[in-house]
């Protein structure tokens, strides 16, 4: 993808940062990619109330950046999203011993968070939590899709082309329990496009919802390395972070 924008820094490198600018920003994207996970392992791993749930992701945050949990991270033991993970969980098991009130506010604002939005997502998500790291991570990829979802359906309205949206959003995107096939066909029909035109939307559309993915993804992990890995799994490409391109 050539020309794509990828900045050199890690997220991890910019936690470390010795400019407080620098690191608040880190922190406030890692809430903005981590808090819906969080809140929903916190509520079917542990069993805790909406009420209880929010406070403690929104403690957890807060602490962690005021204490430096994060900078702990080492990339050769496991993956930054495990190890936050285990931080979370800590965190927990830390508050229940003391018994002492979750710290909420500080300098990472995540105050405007949709907890309803995020508790009604509930009803997606497996209630038998199996294997606590396979749950986080789908529910992490789950919240990076959300939200790139968002992104271009308000980048291709402002770009004045809604009608690609569209083709992505009926063929990729439809609920196919009731049985329906999207074919081609059937999406080229319902939006008025000849076939042609319809699968050349398709193609800009799958590739803009990749471009705009990684962004994010690149705050979730903690090395260039794990960043790689995670473009492999779930696009198949190969990102060149030297040259700023993905192959």
């Amino acid at each position: 993808m050539e020309g794509f924008p990828l900045t050199h820094l890690t997220v991890l490198e910019r936690i470390r940062a010795g400019d407080p600018a620098v690191r608040l920003g880190a922190f406030s994207d890692l809430a903005e990619g981590y808090w819906r996970p969080s809140y929903h392992y916190l509520r079917r791993q542990w069993r805790l109330s909406p009420e209880q749930a929010e406070d403690m992701v929104q403690g957890f945050f807060t602490v962690a950046f005021e204490k430096g949990y994060l900078e702990k991270f080492d990339p050769a033991k496991a993956r930054f999203r495990t190890f936050l993970r285990t931080c979370l969980d800590r965190y927990l098991q830390n508050q229940r011993k003391a018994d002492t009130a979750v710290k909420r506010g500080g300098a990472v604002d995540i105050r405007s968070l949709d907890f309803p939005g995020a508790e009604r997502e509930l009803a997606l998500v497996s209630a038998d939590v199996q294997d606590p790291d396979r749950f986080f991570r789908d529910e992490t990829i789950r919240a990076l899709f959300a939200r790139t979802v968002t992104d271009m359906r308000e980048a291709y309205a402002r770009e004045g082309k809604p009608r690609i949206f569209a083709a992505f959003e009926r063929h990729d995107l439809a609920d196919r329990e009731d049985g329906e096939a999207r074919t081609y066909a059937s999406v080229a029909a319902a939006l008025g496009v000849p076939v042609t035109t319809l699968t050349n939307d398709l193609h800009a559309a799958r590739r803009r919802f990749r471009e705009l993915a990684l962004v994010p993804l690149r705050n979730l992990v903690g090395s260039d390395e794990e960043f790689r890995a995670e473009a492999r799994e779930l696009f198949g490409v190969e990102v060149d972070l030297d040259l700023k391109n993905e192959i």
